[in-house]
């Protein structure tokens, strides 16, 4: 029995092979087919269009994001040691130049007053002791002057008098012009360090110490960040605020390797954002990085876009459309074109209530037509509206 099983098998092998020999295996899967009736074919309103080909302005379409221009940009640093005694500003405040944005109490500054306060307390000793000096010298010359008039003084006796006059009153100015120099010395140390014009008149005049210094904006712009907080203790160069001039705007995007060849600066760019229901903006394309990143195999182009009124904000996500100039390509419209993750296809009608699935390879494209690089030829007859009730029809068909 059991050698009788192996020889049925045996049999039935060589029956089969038998059978299936001379038949053409095809190297393609048949693509999928999608038959309609007429009334169904009704109902999805269908039509269609040949596809050929057409000069376009084609656009490369590349994921974007909005970004404050380098140059722009002011990063705030403490310019001493201390401590944050008030901050007069909030993330997204307007600034001009001039306002202030932070208080900062420091030992330094204190120190600095303090130095200014001895050097300019001796010097005055000194112009009180030489300004003596020279009044007496002074009179001792119009002595001599009226002595030697009525010649009761010799001539010797008038010189060295006013000699010592002389000299009283060249040292005299000599030290008022130290105490001047000095002054504004101790003004532009405090200066350097954000003290205010006219700190040490202040302290000159009222003989006490102020610990403090207010900084002031260079430029007019938005506050990006903000890193201090009042009572915090803060070192030398420490980041406090970033500050950025936001009335032009890089839109910065990241372009496929395919792409790179047809991007060139000075070519027009249109930016739709995405947190504002499609708005769009225009700028011009101002630099095509000569590098491709060599793990994305994408390369960063950026965008000058116009922003007076600031609506565009630093971190807003956009798509960056850039024109790239009139070709002529195998096109077809994109409401033709559905896709599905990666994969883009259409419905070509090959006979009548018959619609054929393909998969397409697509290139350039504008708002209104893509480049078809495979997938369908010249003249075959394209969906362009009902594509959608052809895609659940054939859902419905796999579900069977």
């Amino acid at each position: 029995m059991k050698f009788l099983k192996i020889l049925t098998i045996i049999g039935l092998t060589i029956c089969l092979s038998g059978c299936n020999f001379g038949k053409k295996v095809e190297d393609k899967p048949a693509l999928k087919q999608i038959i309609l009736t007429e009334a169904q074919e009704k109902n999805a309103k269908i039509s269609t269009e040949r596809i050929s080909e057409m000069e376009l302005e084609m656009q490369i379409t590349i994921p974007a994001q909005f970004k404050a221009q380098n140059h722009a940009l002011d990063r705030v640093y403490s310019p001493i040691d201390g401590k944050i005694t008030k901050v007069f500003v909030e993330p997204g405040s307007i600034l001009k130049t001039g306002d202030p944005i932070v208080e900062i109490k420091s030992d330094e500054i204190s120190q600095i007053q303090l130095e200014f306060l001895e050097k300019i307390l001796e010097i005055d000793g000194q112009i009180g002791e030489m300004n003596a000096q020279y009044e007496l010298s002074k009179q001792n010359f119009n002595r001599e002057n009226i002595l030697y008039k009525e010649k009761i003084s010799s001539r010797a006796e008038y010189e060295i008098a006013n000699a010592q006059m002389k000299k009283d009153a060249a040292n005299l100015n000599a030290l008022r012009t130290k105490r001047s120099a000095l002054v504004q010395i101790y003004q532009q140390r405090l200066a350097v360090y954000g003290g205010a014009d006219g700190t040490i008149n202040t302290v000159l005049k009222t003989r006490q110490i102020y610990p403090y210094i207010t900084l002031k904006t260079n430029k007019n712009g938005i506050l990006l960040e903000r890193k201090v907080n009042p009572g915090e203790i803060i070192e030398k160069n420490k980041e406090m605020f970033n500050l950025a001039d936001l009335s032009t705007i890089w839109l910065v995007g990241y372009a496929f390797e395919k792409d790179s060849s047809s991007l060139e600066v000075g070519e027009k760019v249109i930016g739709t954002l995405e947190e504002a229901n499609g708005k769009t903006v225009s700028g011009v394309l101002s630099y095509v990085s000569p590098i491709l990143d060599n793990t994305t195999k994408t390369l960063e182009v950026r965008a000058d876009i116009p922003n007076r009124d600031l609506a565009i904000k630093p971190n807003m996500y956009a798509e960056m459309f850039v024109n790239t100039g009139l070709v002529k390509v195998l096109a077809l419209s994109n409401d033709a074109i559905e896709k599905y993750g990666d994969y883009y296809f259409v419905y070509v009608k090959v006979k009548p209530n018959t619609y054929e699935e393909r998969k397409v390879t697509i290139g350039k494209k504008n708002d209104k037509y893509s480049e078809i690089i495979s997938g369908i030829s010249k003249e075959e007859e394209v969906v362009v509206k009902g594509s959608f009730s052809l895609l659940g029809e054939s859902i419905k068909q796999q579900e069977k």
